[in-house]
């Protein structure tokens, strides 16, 4: 699935969830969540990273290994951080929350290093019943130079 499919579903899903929250309290608790996720990438735990997602979560997009649910997204960071030079950041470029203020997206850019890449991403949050939020959709991209299309 292209990024602009991806994109489109997911604006259309947020456009219609309907309700009315302070969305500056929410964008603010989803920055922060998406901050600690990169901590917890950053600090090579697979438990710390795994548990940021969802139950129900997924990946997709060119420059993510296919996985749905925690099983397989524990899989997939195990292989990523058994590379010791493995590295990878990213930065949240701009935060929507759903009127409702249950489900919320992230977009911005990222780069790796072993493998050396870098592009674009998209993450969908969704809100806990504690209040947390936690990554329902993983997606990322190739930029086009990294990949020579």
């Amino acid at each position: 699935m292209t990024f602009r499919v991806i994109f489109s579903l997911v604006a259309a899903s947020l456009l219609c969830s309907g309700g009315d929250v302070s969305v500056t309290g929410a964008e603010a608790a989803v920055r922060r969540a998406d901050e600690a996720w990169v901590k917890a990438v950053a600090s090579k735990s697979v438990e710390r990273t795994v548990a940021m997602y969802d139950t129900d979560a997924f990946t997709a997009g060119d420059a993510m290994p296919p996985a749905r649910g925690i099983a397989e997204i524990h899989s997939v960071w195990t292989k990523f951080f058994a590379d010791p030079n493995f590295t990878v950041t990213w930065k949240a470029e701009s935060v929507v929350v759903s009127g409702s203020g249950k489900t919320a997206w992230s977009k911005g850019t990222w780069r790796s290093t072993s493998p050396t890449g870098a592009g674009s991403y998209v993450a969908v949050w969704r809100k806990q019943r504690n209040g947390e939020w936690k990554v329902l959709l993983d997606s990322a991209w190739f930029a086009s130079e990294t990949t020579g299309k």
